[in-house]
């Protein structure tokens, strides 16, 4: 009976852990479950900042991207001298929150008689973070109306016989509606004319002027006055690069040989109505404004001037990178636009509570001044 009893008590102390041992294991656990804990939070913040850096860097590249792509048709099928527009009244210009700007924009900034295809906004964007930020307008035409038979706006004149076909469209007398012959141009359709559009027309003698669409009624479209840009509705004769004007005499109510085409008119500014989330902005015409950067701080653009008259006014810069042209010189010998464009992430780094920042430059060449033939 002792035996078995020994045997018994034996057998149940091999059978536990003392308290020591359960402590060890206690302890050994709870070491290995923080070193665990802290390798996945340190592989969360990793990917947190992996992601805020994407995030960031995605933004400066679509930044770029998109302000590369409309620099670069800047000037596409505008005269080298600028669109006229009518003279002595107050154009109003695409502005960013709290501004109101007409144009041409006030001095030092150039003046012109012409809508140029490259404006310069040296700090006229607004106050992000205590620096004032940079804006840019550029005009190029819109190629983007092809209709069933593959003609654009611009294929053949409004008003008469072209090599194959002709075209009975009507420009009226007060120059306030255009009727286009669609026989030679289909408006309607896919990217057909809206309300907002511009068009600028040319006249046989290279004048030019530009509308703003403010209805269209199938081939017929209507220039109303009170435009958003103020372009509309000058009948008055004395009234130079208004529609009215690019009659043949004025007053005759006829126009000769003149061609239409559809620009845009493009503005890029920082918009940092939410301070926490500065946003870059695209606006075409007067239409609603597009985000396509988010978190950038900074814009600030120079630009390459060809040709200049006034190389000492550029200070140590130069004129090759020049926030605007000064002097004589004029915005049509504009070259190379600089971009810089520097951002921060969209939020704080949960480590810190700071937000990565970066930046990226670029040069961009405009394309249609690139190749103008200044020997002509």
């Amino acid at each position: 009976m002792r035996e078995a009893a020994m045997v018994r008590t034996t057998m149940k102390r091999e059978a536990g852990f003392s308290l020591l041992e359960l402590m060890v294991s206690v302890s050994i656990l709870v070491a290995v479950v923080g070193v665990t804990l802290k390798v996945l939070v340190d592989a969360q913040h990793a990917n947190e900042g992996v992601s805020l850096l994407a995030d960031l860097n995605a933004n400066l590249r679509s930044s770029m991207v998109n302000m590369s792509r409309d620099i670069i048709q800047a000037g596409e099928s505008i005269p080298q001298g600028g669109i006229g527009y009518p003279q002595g009244l107050a154009i109003n210009w695409p502005s960013p929150p709290g501004k109101a700007y007409t144009y041409p924009l006030a001095p030092p900034l150039p003046q012109s008689t012409a809508l140029m295809a490259v404006v310069p906004g040296d700090a006229e964007g607004l106050t992000v973070n205590g620096a004032v930020t940079d804006m840019i307008w550029m005009i190029y035409a819109d190629n983007s109306l092809v209709d069933a038979n593959g003609n654009m706006i611009n294929s053949y004149p409004v008003t008469i016989a072209s090599v194959s076909s002709t075209c009975a469209g009507l420009i009226a007398a007060n120059g306030l509606t255009v009727a286009f012959d669609p026989n030679c141009i289909v408006i309607t359709g896919d990217n057909a004319i809206v309300p907002g559009n511009l068009i600028m027309f040319t006249a046989p003698s290279g004048a030019t002027t530009i509308q703003t669409v403010t209805s269209v009624a199938g081939q017929v479209v209507s220039f109303a006055a009170g435009d958003s840009f103020n372009f509309n509705g000058h009948v008055a004769a004395h009234i130079s690069g208004s529609l009215y004007s690019l009659q043949t005499s004025p007053g005759s109510g006829l126009y000769g040989t003149t061609t239409a085409t559809r620009v845009k008119l493009v503005t890029y500014y920082i918009d940092n109505t939410n301070p926490n989330l500065p946003l870059l902005m695209r606006k075409v015409n007067f239409q609603t404004s597009q985000a396509i950067g988010q978190g950038i701080e900074s814009l600030q653009i120079t630009y390459g001037i060809t040709g200049s008259n006034n190389a000492a006014l550029y200070g140590a810069s130069g004129p090759a990178n020049a926030r605007y042209p000064m002097g004589t010189d004029t915005p049509t010998q504009i070259r190379e636009v600089n971009l810089f464009v520097a951002g921060r992430s969209e939020n704080a780094f949960s480590q810190g509570g700071q937000f990565f920042r970066d930046n990226m430059v670029t040069k961009v060449c405009v394309r249609s001044l690139s190749f103008v033939n200044r020997y002509n």
